[in-house]
């Protein structure tokens, strides 16, 4: 009997870990600086439908850095095929005229990529040390290749390793497919929210969200680039005046007037010292902009008009000039105890900040306030869903990125429970479910059309959308801003997507036109007739936005590529969007597309 249950238990075992002919190839970089390079097979786990690749701290624990290269994410010049990194750029294998070239993808919008070759179609899903990863897409000698690097040099291995690769069924080898597979995943892990058309009964923020275009208007900065690096009370640059406190009421009393009858509006710069001026600081309210009573004043008016309005705070950078400063006690650490330094902005250097501290300290004690001073609606905290969250290794503080996420949602539920809603500057999945609007999903749209400058990267395969649509608001690219303004191709994604618009005053504050990464065409406030203007864009816009309103409550289920330049979104409705981005019409079904236009067929 004894000798029955050991074969049972081993027949088990030898099931729940099999291995299959792909493998991986990892190269390790040792503490000790060697280098080692192995094939591993990857195994199959019992009763489920994905290949695993698992590293235990263990088997790290002498490793500062590792790359790991499935065999199936490998190409040559001319085969069909592409590679789709967590950012939705895609790359394919005809540039063979190219030399050696590599891209990473630094941050982790999400933990997947897609990987389509004549090997096979894969779903990869980072579900370990992911946060520690980058995706690398590389070309060198005709020959391409799809890879993920660990760098663990400083924060070891304090979780297991895990990529699980998802073979995609017949007539399911496409981005699409593999997109609603990673939603299926998050759905299952308990990572999503409910879908917006059941929250939305639920919460008027939110459905007032919904309906409306969201305004950011940036009152105040300090020169961006900063001409004092480090910045003291004797040497702080003069902060710029853009819009008072009564100006932000001229705005509202035009967008009356001009018949928009619904937009939540976002403050930039309301704070001590204006946009990035003192943080983690915020008060007391910039005086030069009217201060707190005109503040109040203008939020209340704001509301008595029937519009949201909230403000927009910064949790991930502190600055020398603030007056938490303390020495950078609250600042992010280095394993040697140096500071995190990032780059230098409107407050001078800037350093990231513990994410532990940001919420322990400074989001439990501000944000109470800045909730009395009556702003109510989607809240904004700048950074925190756009990047990986900062790990900090000062033994007074200690946290890693894992929990530096715990610690971001933990401060964008505050905002629900303090303000009404949540939004933040990007879209990664990882706040997903105390996230209520990505102000935008994408920063990459302009490599899309700097081909000299990026003429590797092929298409911009829309998954971050099939995976979010219905469950998140979104904008979805950092040049959609002031889309009205702009040359159709903007206009276009935002449809193509179901988006909810976004306009910004000020958008463009950057001293170098180069620098603006939200483009050079913006909208102002420098006399009566320039507010007409500006408001008339938003209008043109808000108008627009009922043609697809609905939308933002349906699943993305598939996109397609109907011709060059020609693509169709399919909702969980039926609802198909074309949108047309060449100079000739398209006839689909029957029906004309005009050139650099859409349709929206029911």
């Amino acid at each position: 009997m004894k000798k029955l249950v050991f074969a049972v238990v081993t027949l088990f075992v030898a099931m729940s870990c099999c291995e299959v002919k792909e493998s991986v190839e990892l190269k390790f970089t040792y503490k000790d600086g060697t280098v080692t390079t192995e094939v591993r097979q990857l195994k199959r786990v019992c009763f489920e439908e994905f290949l695993r690749l698992e590293l235990s701290p263990a088997e790290l624990e002498n490793v500062d850095g590792l790359c790991v290269t499935p065999s199936f994410a490998r190409a040559k010049d001319g085969e069909d095929g592409y590679f789709v990194a967590e950012d939705g750029l895609l790359y394919g294998f005809k540039h063979n005229e190219m030399g050696e070239y590599s891209r990473q993808a630094k941050n982790l919008r999400m933990s997947m990529s897609c990987i389509n070759t004549l090997h096979g179609a894969y779903l990869a899903i980072l579900k370990g040390l992911e946060f520690e990863s980058i995706q690398r897409y590389h070309h060198k000698d005709g020959e391409y290749s799809f890879s993920y690097q660990y760098d663990l040099s400083k924060c070891g291995a304090y979780e297991p390793l895990v990529i699980d690769f998802y073979p995609m069924p017949k007539g399911e080898e496409n981005y699409s497919a593999m997109a609603r597979r990673y939603r299926e995943y998050l759905i299952e892990s308990d990572q999503m929210p409910q879908m917006l058309k059941e929250r939305v009964g639920e919460n008027e923020h939110l459905k007032y969200a919904s309906e409306s275009p969201e305004i950011r208007i940036r009152l105040g900065w300090k020169p961006v680039p900063t001409p004092v690096e480090h910045q003291t009370l004797e040497n702080e640059p003069e902060m710029r005046v853009a819009i008072t406190f009564d100006q932000v009421k001229d705005i509202v009393d035009e967008l009356k007037r001009q018949g928009v009858e619904k937009a939540q509006l976002c403050l930039v710069g309301w704070n001590h010292k204006g946009h990035d001026g003192r943080y983690p600081t915020v008060f007391p309210v910039e005086p030069t902009l009217g201060g707190e009573e005109k503040l109040r004043e203008c939020i209340k008016y704001a509301q008595d008009n029937g519009y949201r309005i909230v403000g927009h705070t910064n949790r991930t950078d502190c600055y020398e000039i603030s007056s938490d400063w303390n020495n950078g006690a609250d600042a992010a650490k280095n394993p040697d105890g140096s500071l995190q330094a990032n780059r230098a902005w409107s407050g001078g250097q800037m350093f990231n900040i513990c994410y532990k501290q940001s919420h322990d300290k400074y989001f439990l004690d501000y944000e109470p306030k800045v909730a009395e001073l009556g702003f109510k609606g989607l809240e904004y905290i700048d950074v925190l869903s756009i990047i990986k969250p900062h790990a900090c290794y000062d033994p007074a503080h200690p946290c890693n990125r894992r929990e530096g996420a715990e610690y971001a949602n933990k401060m964008l539920q505050g905002l629900r429970d303090m303000f009404g809603g949540s939004q933040s500057e990007g879209g990664c999945y990882f706040v997903a479910k105390s996230l209520d609007y990505a102000m935008y999903v994408t920063m990459a749209f302009n490599r899309l059309t700097n081909k000299e400058k990026y003429p590797y990267i092929d298409d911009y395969a829309p998954i971050w959308h099939i995976v979010f649509n219905g469950y998140l608001l979104h904008n979805p690219a950092s040049q959609t801003v002031n889309f009205t303004l702009k040359e159709p191709f903007y206009a276009l994604r935002n449809v193509e997507y179901a988006a909810r618009p976004m306009f910004y005053f000020y958008s463009a504050f950057v001293d170098n036109p180069k620098k603006n990464w939200m483009g050079n065409v913006d909208i102002t406030y420098k006399d009566k007739a320039d507010l007409e203007r500006s408001v008339a864009a938003i209008k043109q816009g808000y108008d627009m936005f009922k043609q697809w309103e609905s939308l933002q409550f349906e699943t993305m289920e598939q996109h397609d590529k109907l011709a060059e330049g020609v693509y169709c979104s399919t909702y969980s409705d039926g609802t198909r969007v074309v949108v047309n981005y060449t100079k000739e019409p398209y006839t689909f079904e029957g029906v004309e597309v005009a050139s650099e236009n859409y349709i929206i067929k029911k």
